[in-house]
């Protein structure tokens, strides 16, 4: 009988783990070092805990590599630690290579038996899972006192490999859109420049506050500028940028992230141009899917607006076990000041 232990992986071990995600099923950007890096460096809070899963029995001399965990700790205030994979309700849960026989029910029960060990050396006082690559591990988790939270859910675009075929498929309004967007000479592309990335940051400030957002910070969103996981893709009008998407690619998918425009601008239909160019862009460069991203169930609009592409709704539920009752208490009674405070702060940074 197998046995599998978690390994805590290494700065040294960069690359490995992105080979090693990439070979997992629905694996994303969200799983990727680059990522990692990402929000540890624009977030003192949060402590990323990576694991390499791996088994060993009586036949094997060596361990065997079968798949990886990524988790990070989040610590908002002195008292309130959190773990989750992954943050954000991005999907998370252990990832695992194809074909290497794994003994679900053992590992289930090695893997709480690793959380039980951090939560007793860490002071954790919340746990979240949002598993994507099975629902046998939710199922799992419910019977070990984990709430369920349901009706979650992204929209996902199958792209295939005929651009044509996409567009044809669009909402009729879409390709007027797109269209309208030409002919007012709305120009959009990926750019590399950082006066773009300034502008578009700017327009993505005043959306989030016209939104009541809380906007991401300026070096987490320019950290996956630079790197090779992110494109910008802008729509600009004489020269000026009115509207920008930061999106993220990684194996098989192409993710819609953070996306912004400029209301007096709106008549051109520069989102719909956005979209456009990187749906198109995802489908010429052999991607399988478009993430278009969660949507509030209570939106109708910004649902019909991804529905208009074709995209269909992908459900997905969150996992939540506490271990501190007061602590969790106290954070939630906190977060939405210190939400508020937070989003001033970026305002007033840049």
């Amino acid at each position: 009988m197998a046995n599998y232990h978690f390994e805590p992986v290494s700065d040294s071990e960069a690359e490995a783990w992105d080979q090693l995600i990439e070979q997992c099923q629905n694996s994303t950007a969200f799983q990727t070092w680059t990522w990692r890096s990402a929000l540890a460096t624009a977030f003192k809070q949060l402590t990323p805990h990576y694991f390499w899963i791996k088994s060993t029995n009586e036949q094997t001399s060596q361990p065997e590599l079968v798949g990886g965990l990524p988790t990070f700790i989040f610590q908002p205030m002195p008292t309130v630690k959190m773990l989750y994979s992954l943050p954000w309700n991005l999907f998370g849960g252990f990832f695992l290579l194809p074909d290497t026989g794994v003994d679900h029910s053992q590992l289930y029960r090695d893997l709480h038996q690793h959380l039980r060990h951090i939560i007793t050396t860490e002071k954790i006082c919340q746990i979240t899972f949002v598993p994507d690559w099975t629902q046998d591990l939710g199922t799992d988790l419910i019977q070990n006192a984990y709430r369920e939270e349901t009706g979650h859910f992204t929209h996902l675009l199958n792209t295939g490999t005929d651009y044509n075929l996409l567009w044809s498929a669009y909402n009729k309004r879409v390709r007027g859109a797109v269209r309208k967007a030409e002919k007012t000479g709305v120009k959009v592309y990926d750019t590399t420049e950082q006066v773009d990335l300034n502008q578009f940051y700017q327009i993505y400030l005043q959306t989030q506050q016209r939104l009541d957002g809380t906007p991401k910070p300026f070096a987490l969103i320019s950290q996956l500028f630079e790197s090779d996981l992110a494109k910008l893709a802008i729509a600009k009008h004489e020269g000026k940028v009115i509207a920008g998407l930061l999106y993220l690619f990684f194996n098989q998918t192409v993710t819609l992230w953070a996306g912004a425009s400029d209301p007096q601008f709106w008549e051109f239909r520069p989102n719909n141009a956005i979209f456009h160019h990187i749906i198109r862009w995802a489908c010429t460069s052999s991607y399988s899917w478009v993430d278009f991203g969660a949507s509030p169930p209570d939106n109708i609009g910004l649902i019909k607006h991804k529905e208009e592409y074709r995209a269909v709704p992908y459900y997905f539920n969150s996992y939540t076990k506490v271990e501190m009752p007061l602590q969790v208490a106290l954070w939630e009674k906190s977060e939405p000041t210190l939400r508020k405070v937070y989003a001033f702060l970026q305002h007033i940074e840049n």
